[in-house]
């Protein structure tokens, strides 16, 4: 039976890949996308979706569209998406990322006292959530201890989840490590890497430069984490770490970005930024749990994910789109 997802933020880099994934399944998509921004960049990748105006805040309006869609699920993806955006706009990133979590999952409360049953929800939580975390490896145990505006709405809304659950609800936290693909937003520094070394085949640029190229991170393929989603649906709601459990220096991925468009490999420079506010690096990873329950595991090596994002960077520059379905093309997902 073909079912109706619900994904908020559907326009962003998950969301497409999600609702791509789930219409090859056969399953409905129906993705929120903010009001008065006119078509979404990532448009043209949302072919047979139905998207629908609405801002997360509203809660009577996310409470029409429950109504009105009645979905199987809801997959929560909406949100301040960048560490560094949440310390210039607090207020907003708690707004966003944890008060309307707390709404929606109220609306679903009231939707289950009224009739019964109600959507399972699923959250995207953040790696963010565990701060530093320098004792070892984070699992779904590890003491939230978050570090920036960011981390903290998101573990906010986490704990809002697993109290949603302890009440019976279908509510499940995935606790996404760093992913990537060739939608990556391009103020992010794998696409920045991705989009320099593009430069650098063109001559546009000498060289790729990095904030802090010593900087080392669970990374991994987007494509890989939004099955996820998919297998939580139907898996144990619970709390699941969903990673790699592999370090990656942005030297390196430099290193794979540039050799994919048979450049020299050489190691990137320092842009002289200064650094960010309690940046995390080095935090590792256990993801046992979404192994043994829902089945996930990752399958895409992030060399062949960076070395695909390099070419469609230097196809956006040669032909001067920035978007096309063909893209993906270059996704190892």
């Amino acid at each position: 039976m073909n079912r109706t997802h619900l994904i908020t933020g559907v326009a962003g880099q998950d969301g497409v890949l999600l609702a791509r994934l789930l219409r090859s399944r056969g399953d409905h998509v129906v993705g929120t996308v903010l009001p008065g921004r006119g078509q979404p960049p990532l448009a043209p990748y949302l072919d047979g979706v139905d998207l629908v105006p609405l801002d997360i805040r509203d809660r009577d309006g996310f409470a029409s569209l429950v109504e009105r869609v009645r979905p199987h699920a809801v997959h929560n993806l909406a949100a301040v998406s960048s560490v560094g955006d949440s310390w210039a706009e607090p207020e907003l990133t708690e707004a966003v990322n944890h008060t309307a979590v707390c709404d929606m999952l109220d609306v679903l409360r009231d939707v289950r006292e009224r009739t019964g049953q109600a959507p399972c929800f699923i959250q995207a939580s953040s790696a963010e959530i565990f701060g530093p975390a320098e004792s070892g490896p984070v699992d779904e145990d590890t003491e939230l201890a978050p570090a920036n505006p960011y981390g903290e709405a998101k573990a906010g809304a986490h704990l809002a989840v697993a109290r949603a659950r302890s009440e019976g609800m279908a509510a499940t936290n995935l606790v996404l490590f760093g992913h990537t693909s060739p939608l990556h937003d391009p103020r992010f520094v794998l696409r920045s890497i991705t989009h320099q070394a593009a430069e650098v085949a063109l001559g546009r640029r000498p060289e790729v430069t990095l904030r802090d190229p010593s900087t080392r991170r669970d990374w991994g393929a987007a494509a890989d984490f939004v099955r996820a989603f998919a297998a939580a649906v139907d898996g144990t709601p619970d709390d699941y770490v969903i990673a790699t459990g592999e370090l990656h220096a942005l030297t390196e991925m430099t290193g794979w970005a540039l050799a994919a468009l048979g450049l020299s490999v050489t190691p990137p420079g320092n842009s002289g930024e200064p650094p960010r506010q309690t940046d995390v690096s080095g935090v590792t990873s256990c993801a046992v749990r979404a192994t043994e329950v829902l089945g996930w595991q990752p399958k895409i090596p992030l060399a062949e994910v960076i070395a695909g994002m390099a070419r469609v960077d230097l196809r956006r520059l040669e032909s001067g789109v920035e978007e096309d379905p063909s893209y993906l093309d270059e996704d190892p997902g």
